[in-house]
């Protein structure tokens, strides 16, 4: 379940704490449960923290502790901690409340309880979820008997009440790890301009192509139709199957399907094809003369493969004059890059061999990394941290070598596959890198459309 701090909060929450911060999420209680059994085993002894309340009337506020916490019972004098408000009622507006002079005993350290800041309690004991809310206490909250409100109170800063939709403790970390890539910011907006990118995305008007074709290429259970059905997923609003998907020894793709995707809010088809294909196997599977005719448009939609012979120019629906609109405009690699370094020879040798094919035809290259969860644990838990992982950025590096593509060519990805629902950073990730292929069909098409006015100016001067 992504977390519900962006980037704004987080700038403004460094300034605040006086240096850059790195903040890894370690608690919240609509994914963890709102007991202190949980809260203790998840945040205690872990280093400074910040614990932020999102109450129902879409007010964010919260306190920071530069002491770890901890389960015995008592008072502890921090004299470096605070509250603050980030919003009120989704307005931004952030402010500061430091501790009073003199004041001590501000944090309660217990067993018992949730984090509990004087003035800003948060739960004793367990706390159940009502119609996804959480009533946590709200006594003496934001009273300035500890913490200076500044003219402000309760009613002004949460609107009265405690009773909140999630509640998140994140461990602050010195200084901002070096991030090896650009990182998109972690937050819903990027994910909607994601999607009216993809939305409004054409193929290059003078190519008279309606619709760019994307063949997706990857060994047996690499995660192509997964890729798929991620796709199709974000768009459609909810978790989908299109193409079959699981674990089994061979490809559970035996067709070549051409998969277009809905977008649920308009109704309309996007203007990309999906090609899936049969998973690459050493002795069976797709062959070189099958990847060839895909390639350069002869293929029907919905071919069925033979894993032990190629495809013929006699088959039912050979194209045998492909016209651009038919042929494949990008090709992306689907590699499990937790298992890359492992990869069998036959396989390997394969990839490289559709790889001079997709040279020859001057049609884009690029490689999907999947299953980067299960190359780093941190990733696992939290998928910000991708651009942040330095066994990622080795997957990536080395991946990029071994195919000979420059590493900015080779993205990381996770597809849906254990989540029952639609999360943030999974779907801004998945996106990323679907619009990075829309711009590389483009491109080829770009150059496609020079060559036939090249060869046609070529034509008219012999004429």
């Amino acid at each position: 379940m992504a977390a519900l701090l962006i980037n704004r909060d987080k700038k403004q929450l460094s300034e605040w704490i006086g240096k850059d911060c790195h903040f890894k999420l370690l608690y919240k209680i609509s994914r963890d449960g709102c007991t202190p059994q949980k809260f203790h085993e998840l945040c205690d002894n872990k280093g400074p923290t910040v614990t932020i309340f999102y109450n129902t009337d879409n007010n964010v506020y919260g306190g920071y502790a530069s002491e770890s916490w901890k389960s015995e019972g008592e008072w502890y004098t921090d004299k470096n901690s605070f509250l603050f408000k980030l919003y009120t009622i989704s307005k931004w507006q952030p402010k500061i409340f430091p501790l009073k002079g003199g004041k001590t005993s501000n944090l309660y350290f217990d067993s018992g309880n949730g984090p509990q800041f004087e003035d800003l309690m948060s739960f004793e004991n367990k706390v159940d979820s009502t119609l996804g809310n959480f009533s946590l206490n709200s006594d003496n909250m934001f009273e300035s008997r500890y913490y200076d409100s500044k003219n402000e109170d309760a009613q002004s800063i949460a609107n009265g009440h405690n009773n909140v939709t999630d509640m998140e403790v994140y461990l602050i970390k010195d200084g901002l790890p070096v991030s090896w890539r650009q990182s998109p910011a972690w937050e819903e907006q990027t994910l909607h301009t994601l999607k009216d990118s993809i939305r409004s995305f054409s193929p290059l008007k003078d190519s008279n192509v309606s619709e760019v074709n994307i063949l997706l290429v990857g060994h047996v259970g690499a995660g192509k139709s997964s890729l798929l059905n991620t796709i199709n997923s974000i768009f459609r609003g909810e978790i989908s199957s299109r193409a079959w998907t699981g674990s089994s020894q061979h490809s559970l793709t035996t067709s070549f399907n051409k998969f277009r995707v809905r977008d649920q809010s308009s109704g309309n088809f996007l203007k990309f094809r999906l090609c899936d294909t049969r998973g690459l196997e050493e002795s069976l599977g797709i062959k070189n003369d099958d990847i060839v005719y895909i390639l350069d448009g002869n293929l029907p939609n919905n071919y069925k493969f033979n894993p032990v012979a190629a495809a013929s120019s006699d088959i039912n629906g050979f194209q045998k004059h492909p016209t651009l609109k038919d042929k494949i405009h990008l090709v992306v690699f689907v590699l499990d890059g937790s298992t890359f370094d492992v990869i069998p020879e036959g396989i390997s040798k394969k990839l490289m061999d559709i790889r001079e094919m997709i040279i020859d035809r001057g049609i884009p290259l690029l490689v999907f990394a999947t299953k980067i969860d299960k190359v780093c644990s941190l990733v696992d838990e939290n998928v910000q941290e991708v651009f942040h992982s330095q066994a990622v950025k080795e997957m990536v590096e080395n991946i990029a070598d071994s195919i000979a593509i420059p590493k900015a060519h080779v993205l990381p990805v996770k597809n849906y596959e254990r989540e029952g629902c639609l999360e943030t950073d999974v779907s801004i990730l998945a996106l990323n890198a679907l619009k990075q292929a829309l711009v590389f069909t483009n491109d080829f098409l770009e150059n496609q459309c020079e060559l036939l006015e090249k060869g046609a100016t070529q034509l008219n001067v012999k004429d």
